[in-house]
């Protein structure tokens, strides 16, 4: 069963991939960028973690003809779990049903609404050809929104002292246990609106803000998006962490490429890639002091490609085989709903692989999928994700090359990345996978109207 499990898996992630390539076609759509990002961290990074027992940094050790020593976690897991192979196999097919599902749900929008897949398919062939455009209007309206976004954040900011909780954290050196200790007692604002605004719209308003400001030539609101640009950097570098910031880099990145170009080819993958690596490394040698025998490369590269399958791995050999399914209870809705308890899964994994509660992991929306409603969690949960991507372009990119368009996908590839590491619910609203769509489309719809009035 275990062998099987694995050639299941192989056999969906190439299905993904052939899908990917000839059906999506490479276009830099959210669609696109779902399905790439779980084949990159997903796909056979997951399958080489898997197939090595958990051997850290695998490939580059390999390349410099060396062996890695096995993860952690891994051999805790191993050695506390009778059936081991049982969770393996669980894990393979879930990988497996997952790719299914995203793709399932894809085709389901493409059969519901053929006519607008069709036009969008062909604004997306034309997009590199096309002239930026602003289809919106009421730069007026939107100064005032991107500007009230700023004094919100900058106020925020200046309440919680900010900038003094990173000059700190950037004065601790050479103590990385320190530096972890600060992050995890200091960093990230206690402020839930604050926390939303900055992660699922701020940066989408940013990159609409320079866009129709170069569009309309307008040098006020040019000014107003680059305040709005320094209040969400001071709020994503405030978290301590690596990964907001960096992301935020990448939506902009991602934003000046849509500008230009919307489909990938090796020279702009390329680019893209060493963009991505770039930002990271920068980022990492700033926030981290201590590294394994490869440095920030090293580092960068477990990070990346291992850690997800850790904490897939935590959460599997947690649910069903040390806890049952949880049934909707690690869902809050659900969970009041039901009348019960709500338990992340995330500190019921902590507190029994890692003995405490701090040492939370973000693991894969199948994996929450997994632990309340099992294998029928995760087809339908992918479902819903391809599903609701697909929507996003079909609504969005219809039009081409606009303004509204690239700022949407700027926002979709931060909730698609949430995706890849929370649950689904938290994806679509803290992520910002919905609620930035959702909010940009009540944006238009106030423009619109102001400018039938004026």
């Amino acid at each position: 069963m275990l062998i099987a499990s694995y050639v299941a898996a192989a056999l969906a992630m190439c299905g993904a991939g052939v899908y990917l390539y000839l059906r999506l076609r490479l276009f830099l759509t959210a669609t696109v960028m779902l399905l790439a990002s779980l084949l990159l961290i997903y796909g056979p990074a997951y399958l080489s973690f898997i197939l090595s027992s958990g051997e850290k940094a695998m490939m580059i050790y390999r390349l410099s003809g060396s062996m890695g020593g096995k993860s952690v976690i891994f051999s805790i897991i191993q050695a506390a779990s009778p059936d081991f192979d049982a969770i393996l196999v669980a894990m393979n097919l879930s990988m497996a049903l997952m790719f299914v599902g995203v793709i399932a749900g894809i085709d389901i929008v493409d059969r519901l609404i053929p006519n607008r897949i069709a036009a969008m398919q062909s604004a997306l062939t034309g997009w590199n050809s096309q002239p930026l455009k602003d289809n919106v209007g009421g730069s007026c309206a939107l100064l005032i929104a991107v500007g009230g976004l700023t004094l919100f954040l900058a106020w925020i900011s200046i309440k919680e002292n900010h900038i003094g909780t990173i000059k700190a954290f950037l004065s601790i050196t050479g103590d990385e246990a320190e530096r972890v200790a600060y992050r995890l007692n200091n960093g990230g604002s206690p402020n839930y609106l604050y926390r939303l605004i900055l992660g699922a719209v701020a940066p989408m308003l940013v990159v609409w803000g320079f866009l129709s400001g170069w569009v309309n030539r307008s040098w006020t609101l040019l000014v107003a998006a680059s305040l709005l640009f320094f209040a969400v950097m001071i709020g994503k570098c405030e978290t301590l962490s690596k990964a907001p910031p960096a992301f935020f880099l990448l939506q902009l990145i991602l934003a000046g490429l849509l500008v230009f170009r919307n489909k990938l080819t090796w020279r702009s993958g390329l680019a893209v890639l060493l963009a991505i690596t770039l930002i990271f490394y920068m980022i990492i040698r700033m926030t981290i002091s201590a590294y394994d025998s490869f440095g920030v490369l090293g580092f960068l590269y477990y990070r990346v490609f291992e850690v997800p399958s850790e904490s897939v791995l935590e959460t599997f050999g947690t649910f069903p085989f040390r806890y049952p399914h949880t049934w909707g209870a690690n869902i809050r809705p659900l969970a009041m709903i039901m009348g019960v308890d709500y338990t992340p899964a995330y500190i019921i994994a902590s507190q029994l692989w890692h003995n405490t509660k701090d040492a939370t992991s973000n693991a894969l929306f199948i994996a929450d999928a997994w632990t309340d409603f099992s294998y029928a969690g995760v087809i339908v949960f992918s479902m819903l994700a391809g599903a609701i991507c697909r929507s996003i372009d079909a609504i969005y990119l219809v039009n081409g090359k606009t303004v509204l368009a690239i700022s949407t996908m700027a926002a979709a590839f931060l909730g698609i990345f949430a995706l890849l590491v929370s649950a689904l619910n938290t994806a679509l609203f803290s992520g910002g996978l919905l609620l930035a769509p959702l909010l940009a489309g009540a944006l238009v719809k106030i423009l619109r109207r102001l400018n039938r009035i004026t």
